[in-house]
């Protein structure tokens, strides 16, 4: 995927290949819209200034959440950028600001804005004042807005179909890294990459509900006090683990393919691309995953509906592990050529049970964002997926005695069970 401007980021079809029809709306309007910066913002601190964030939402219908600046009154909020197509012309943006504090439950709440015609949008020139709860002006917000007539592609889309561009968001925890045991650092990596136009892909008509027959399942969203306890203790936990922080995060943009292993997939301590098994989920706009292994904290903390976020119905889910496209028998440990790998996905998930059918689905939307990365897919009862993993847990095992990490003395052992 290339690099959004405002012209190509707005001039983009569809491809024919994947396009699904809706009703066209008779108002349709596509929007760049470029958050650039805020001043003057209050102390909530005792010590030090804030460290602001903020959360937009277009009618309420669709959501953006800024990266956190640390420790200033003026941030500068660089390629902030949301494009978002097949919009109302009376649609309404509204901008919240807080104050990150990693300490406390809740974030201070620093003030809010409202525009209420996007379509003919005119900056002020000293940005738009941010209201109080109290109606105080806390300092002054500045964006531009750029607009246009949906194309007769884009028309077809849903309403808010996000359109990127394509970040990442890293979260580490240390206490679960020291429970987790996967490397010598000991930090667990929690993922989270919004992706362009999942209803596309996957329509909310084709949502996956989990899995009534599964008894696992069963526990966390059943009608029962023990059901009530699980998922309260799901949520708690997906807080922790993918809440963004101001510290112990890392955040990009994902422009191609190669950024994806770049930022990702190359473990930050070895600066190789480390062999790992990963649960994953995409719900409506996010794929969501963590590495997983039979340990009983690692297996835990990359549960399906932990990556959901206790959610009854994701778009798809499963696992996926990467591999070197001639195989692990022909695998030199210090070529990290993006090109000689491949990701391969499958639909393992005992709390949803998605369809193998969408496979393929799940092969074009990735494709879509990270033009010419390498996916194969797999149902996750065929036996070639069986063979893949095998080899890959050898894999995995060499790695681990060719680099000093604290798993050199317990080797996590064969995934027999789908989560």
């Amino acid at each position: 995927m290339s690099s959004h401007t405002v012209s190509d980021g707005l001039k983009s079809v569809i491809p024919e290949a994947t396009l699904l029809v809706y009703s066209e709306p008779s108002d349709a309007y596509d929007v760049v819209i470029q958050f650039l910066s805020a001043e003057n913002l209050p102390k909530t601190d005792i010590i030090g200034y804030s460290d602001p964030y903020f959360i937009a939402n277009i009618d309420h219908q669709i959501t953006y959440t800024s990266s956190i600046l640390p420790n200033t009154s003026s941030p500068k909020w660089d390629n902030e950028q949301w494009i978002v197509r097949n919009i109302p012309m009376t649609a309404k943006l509204s901008i919240t600001l807080f104050d990150k504090d990693d300490e406390e439950p809740t974030d201070d709440y620093i003030g809010r804005i409202e525009i209420l015609n996007i379509m003919n949008y005119h900056a002020p020139p000293g940005g738009h004042d941010i209201i109080s709860f109290a109606g105080n002006k806390h300092g002054q917000f500045h964006l531009s807005i750029q607009s246009m007539q949906s194309s007769d592609e884009t028309k077809r889309l849903p309403r808010y179909t996000f359109d990127g561009p394509c970040r990442y968001f890293r979260h580490d925890s240390y206490a679960i890294g020291r429970l987790t045991m996967l490397n010598a650092d000991c930090v667990y990596s929690t993922w989270k990459i919004p992706m362009r136009r999942i209803s596309v892909y996957f329509p909310p008509y084709q949502r996956q509900h989990w899995n009534t027959h599964y008894r696992s399942a069963q526990v966390i969203f059943g009608k029962c006090p023990v059901s009530l306890l699980s998922k309260t203790t799901i949520k708690l936990t997906h807080k922790a683990l993918y809440g963004r922080t101001v510290k112990h995060n890392e955040n990009g943009h994902l422009n191609s393919a190669d950024d994806l292993w770049k930022h990702v997939f190359v473990d930050k301590t070895t600066k190789r691309i480390k062999p790992s098994i990963y649960t994953y989920v995409i719900d409506n706009y996010t794929w969501r995953f963590s590495e997983t292994g039979g340990q009983f904290f690692t297996d835990f903390a990359s549960k399906h509906a932990l990556l959901a976020n206790g959610s009854e119905y994701v778009r798809y889910a499963g696992e996926f592990h990467i591999r070197p496209k001639n195989g692990w028998n022909h695998w030199n440990e210090t070529n990290d050529d993006s090109n000689e790998w491949e990701i391969v996905f499958d639909n393992g998930s005992g709390t949803y049970t998605p369809s193998k059918d969408l496979l393929n689905n799940l092969k074009e939307l990735l494709l879509f964002n990270f033009p010419n990365l390498n996916v194969v897919t797999y149902d996750f009862k065929d036996p070639k997926l069986k063979e893949s993993e095998e080899q890959l847990k050898a894999a995995m095992k060499s790695y681990k005695h060719s680099t000093v990490t604290i798993e050199e003395l317990a080797l996590p052992p064969v995934i027999t069970e789908r989560l």
